[in-house]
């Protein structure tokens, strides 16, 4: 994206936005294994701001634990806001089956409290928590929620209740 910055600024109504859904470099990689380091995307993020460019983050999928650690996610909106964002599109784990197979592939070797800590995020209960944590922390940090809620895909009732290590 830095590379064509000329570019971006020479369009009228250029915006650029990036997923940045923890400033842990090692859970970045974790989550996106090919995917640039959370470090470089906010880097990335205030080199177009700085060169003018408007610029938003996308958060998600929340992660389970910052409904027990909302200092993380405050954190995360912190340095959001330092990289210039002010806008943020926000979501919930998404439920659609081909995430969750996927997701259960990469916490079939994590300790059982890190797999049951995913499968209380799909409660409406966890998910209220973590909207009002959420709505809390962007007042706190002056930062506009671009849909005005935190979206969430709905897929439960074709999930399991547990996680489970596969055979």
């Amino acid at each position: 994206m830095t590379r064509d910055i000329d570019l971006l600024t020479s369009l009228p109504r250029a915006e650029v936005g990036m997923t940045v859904t923890t400033t842990d470099d090692k859970v970045s990689r974790w989550l996106e294994v090919r995917a640039p380091l959370a470090s470089r995307r906010l880097r990335t993020l205030a080199e177009l701001r700085g060169a003018g460019i408007p610029t938003f983050a996308f958060v998600g999928p929340l992660l389970p634990h910052f409904a027990t650690q909302p200092e993380l996610l405050d954190h995360l909106f912190g340095q959001l806001v330092e990289a210039g964002i002010g806008e943020v599109f926000m979501e919930h784990i998404n439920l659609k089956r081909y995430i969750r197979e996927r997701m259960d592939q990469v916490l079939a070797d994590e300790p059982a409290e890190v797999r049951e800590a995913y499968v209380q995020a799909r409660s409406e209960e966890h998910r209220e928590q973590l909207d009002a944590i959420v709505a809390s922390l962007l007042a706190r940090h002056g930062l506009r929620l671009r849909f005005d809620e935190v979206v969430y895909h709905d897929d439960v009732d074709k999930l399991p209740r547990t996680a489970t290590r596969p055979a």
